[in-house]
């Protein structure tokens, strides 16, 4: 304790125990350079606000501006497609166990029929597997999206739920209240009870930005998925994938604009024509010169005294492409891919370095998957998908349960890698049903396939080399 601290305390045993207090704490926080306050850390804006707080009023324009760079730039538009291709693909499949044989065809059949045809879409446009594409498109793009259940009015059909695919602007933010009777509250469109549990969602019958009136309902929270990728706990609303990246890209875009133009402009000029001679310039102080305008292959063309010809050389752009590659691979991480797939650029790759940048990638797409598309949507229009069965008494009432198969990742070498993964299967590192979940297929039906292809090459007297059971044992070297 210093002096001053003694004579305060003297007087107020309280504030000296607070001034140590504070001390204490600034001597810990110098310990970190990122906390300290000085030259360095100047001008570095930092809050400690919610996560609400901090997107709520950037949401419209974070949309915006993505949707912008979508439209109008090469590589937002190749970062997106990259993204929903690679999560979904040709579609996250299901897999329905039920306790017999009969109740799991019936379930089967009744979901392809209203899974893999248009009839579970309101819209009527795609399939359920194309409804994931533009889920996840959305997502990355815009945020987040919202999927709302719709009744079928129909009387034949046999599921009674549709799902209707929304962009996060029909979320009517001008519903918000801070406090509500019972305690509850709107925030982003989205309703709480006191507990901070969602119970609603306001939504607008028609885009709020068209032409018409949007007016908004109060739809239950049961009736609506709200699918986003969560990166703060309490988290209301998704934000656009490649944020962080997006002036970035936006300033590069401007800088590939302003070379090109350069360029462009140097061309223009093909060449310089320079008279020495007093006697060229007129009265008017323009040079008067007798040679063509314009310069074509093959021209030859005598030059009068005094004048000599200087060819333009448009500039070089030094460091344009190194720059430009370091730029990129920003850009490719703010969205979380490779540079490689966001560029198309493979000259630099080998086996090695390819693998392990497709593994990194792999992990973030997996993130996706089974941490946002799979649970808060597959697993959610499953659940609708029963339940409306059971109303249209197309399915019975036994319990089934649904797992979900990602896309096959596919692979760089096959070779190597199908040797890689026999191995650790014989060496019980993973299990055959395992590998082959990851490479996108359903271990049930793929062996059923294997069992029915070797009856039908014992029916045909087919040996081949994927059945080991009829493997040809090579005995010359005994009989030698």
């Amino acid at each position: 304790m210093t002096f001053i601290d003694k004579a305060i305390g003297f007087f107020s045993p309280e504030r000296e125990l607070k001034r140590i207090r504070v001390r204490l704490a600034v001597n810990e926080m110098r310990k970190y350079d990122a906390a300290s306050s000085g030259r360095r850390t100047k001008g570095w804006q930092s809050l400690s606000s919610s996560a609400n707080t901090e997107n709520g009023p950037a949401l419209v324009a974070l949309r915006n501006r993505s949707r912008d760079l979508v439209r109008n730039n090469p590589y937002a538009k190749k970062a997106i497609d990259v993204i929903t291709t690679n999560t979904v693909g040709t579609g996250i499949r299901l897999t329905i166990n039920a306790k017999d044989e009969a109740t799991q065809k019936k379930y089967e059949e009744a979901w392809v029929g209203w899974a893999e045809s248009t009839q579970c879409d309101f819209t009527g446009m795609l399939n359920f597997y194309g409804m994931q594409a533009l889920i996840m498109r959305t997502i990355a793009e815009s945020g987040s999206c919202l999927i709302r259940k719709r009744v079928v009015r129909n009387a034949d059909t046999k599921v009674a739920y549709q799902m209707q695919v929304l962009e996060p602007e029909y979320l009517a933010t001008e519903a918000d209240k801070p406090t509500l009777d019972g305690g509850g509250y709107i925030m982003q469109g989205v309703e709480f009870d006191k507990n901070g549990s969602r119970v609603a969602y306001h939504i607008h019958e028609r885009h709020p930005n068209e032409q018409f009136q949007a007016k908004y309902n109060r739809i239950p929270a049961a009736d609506v998925m709200h699918v986003y990728k969560i990166d703060r706990p309490g988290q209301i609303s998704g934000i656009p994938f490649g944020t962080s990246a997006a002036l970035k890209l936006h300033d590069f875009a401007d800088y590939e604009d302003a070379q090109l133009m350069r360029q462009k402009v140097a061309a223009c000029f093909a060449a310089f024509i320079q008279d020495q001679s007093p006697d060229a310039i007129n009265g008017t102080g323009a040079a008067v010169s007798t040679l063509p305008e314009r310069v074509e292959p093959g021209m030859i063309e005598h030059l009068p005294a005094g004048k000599t010809v200087t060819f333009g050389t448009p500039p070089a752009a030094e460091g344009y492409e190194s720059y430009a590659k370091k730029i990129l691979q920003g850009v490719a991480s703010g969205y979380g891919i490779t540079y490689e797939a966001l560029t198309g650029d493979l000259g630099n790759v080998n086996f090695s370095s390819g693998r392990m940048g497709w593994l990194e990638f792999h992990k973030m797409v997996e993130d996706w998957q089974y941490n946002m598309m799979i649970p808060r949507f597959c697993a959610v229009a499953w659940e609708w998908f029963v339940a409306g069965a059971k109303i249209g008494s197309a399915l019975p009432g036994k319990e089934v349960t649904a797992e979900w198969t990602a896309p096959r990742r596919e692979m760089i070498d096959p070779v190597k890698e199908s040797k890689g993964l026999s191995l650790q299967i014989r060496n019980g590192l993973t299990s055959w049903s395992e590998t082959i979940r990851s490479l996108g297929s359903d271990p049930k039906k793929l062996a059923k396939e294997i069992s029915e292809d070797f009856k039908l090459f014992e029916n045909l007297s087919l040996i081949l080399d994927c059945d080991p059971r009829n493997k040809i044992v090579d005995t010359s070297s005994k009989a030698e």
